[in-house]
């Protein structure tokens, strides 16, 4: 019998994982288990983080490809279909049960930098040269822009403003089900914690939430949110917090977590990725929207959603010691 190659290997365990089969084992050498460690982190998370047309429409894209449903806990440990290429490009081989569409295979081709903060990976890649593609089987018939004209062709103009036939705005196209964006928010209180009082936020973590001592002028602290367990008890991991300018209602969103395995992430973009200092550690800066890092413990990613600058984003991340 051939002997499997290091790539046909790498892509069988991936895709073992992304099934949720582990192999109890372990016989595998120490490098091999850190480029599998590696690929595993990139497939259990979600690229999607800042929204714009781009981002929206790989959303989109991503939503209608996938075969898994979100956990609970984050669309936290949403499984990505960039990061799936991603994972698999991180020994140069693509796995065909993982890739659905041609056109991922261009972005796995074209990784241009991974970047490791300890348990935060930044992964920078070409921009895909896909413009459209033809609405699915599942959802022809049930998709409409705005003026209530049928969509056939999704495209990078009309991702963001899909309705249904009932004219309800929709959010995601995932697992052949349409989901509005009233049907998201819902379930999005449904499975949170909000809190207004920011002296409350530790009192349900296994780590001290800290709030920036600086904000640019007319923003405060609006409130943060903790994800509910299945059970309904609440994590105490991770925290979402929202900074809000009353004025202008543009908005600042941070999001704190415990380092430690289960709490890893990873992200990406098609835009630019800056290495920078963050009180005396690394961290990166993505499209100079967002900053990610890891101190004390603590991971933190902060994103100003193109509503201020980077030296703005900088000085609000230093002022979190």
């Amino acid at each position: 019998m051939k002997k499997k190659s290091i790539e046909d290997k790498f892509s069988l365990d991936i895709d073992a994982y992304f099934n949720g089969i582990e192999d109890p084992n372990n016989l595998n050498s120490q490098e091999y288990n850190e480029i599998l460690k590696l690929g595993k982190t990139l497939v259990e998370q979600d690229f999607s983080k800042n929204s714009n047309k781009e981002a929206v429409f790989d959303r989109v894209l991503k939503n209608i490809n996938e075969n898994k449903g979100d956990n609970n806990m984050k669309k936290l440990n949403k499984k990505s279909y960039i990061a799936k290429i991603a994972s698999v490009a991180a020994v140069g081989v693509i796995s065909v049960s993982l890739v659905k569409p041609a056109f991922a295979r261009e972005i796995a081709d074209k990784i241009i930098k991974t970047i490791s903060l300890g348990h935060i990976s930044v992964v920078q890649v070409e921009s895909s040269k896909v413009e459209s593609m033809p609405v699915p089987e599942e959802f022809k018939g049930k998709i409409f822009d705005k003026h209530g004209n049928k969509i056939e062709i999704v495209t990078k103009e009309n991702a963001e403003d899909m309705y249904t036939a009932k004219g309800e705005k929709i959010a995601n196209l995932s697992n052949g089900k349409i989901i509005t964006v009233e049907q998201e928010e819902k379930m999005r209180k449904e499975g949170m914690l909000e809190l207004k009082d920011p002296n409350e936020l530790s009192d349900y973590l296994s780590f001290e939430a800290k709030l920036p001592s600086y904000l640019p002028e007319g923003y405060k602290f609006e409130r943060a949110e903790l994800y509910k367990r299945e059970d309904g008890s609440i994590g105490d991991k991770v925290i979402d917090l929202w900074f809000v300018n009353e004025k202008t209602e543009k908005t600042i969103y941070m999001q704190q977590r415990f380092a430690c395995e289960e709490m890893k992430y990873a992200d990406g973009t098609e835009g630019t990725v800056e290495e920078v200092k963050i009180n005396g550690v690394d961290a990166v800066i993505i499209d100079d929207r967002s900053i990610d890092w890891e101190y004390n413990n603590v991971l933190y990613g902060l994103s100003g959603r193109g509503n201020i600058s980077k030296d703005e984003l900088i000085k609000i991340a230093e002022s979190i010691k």
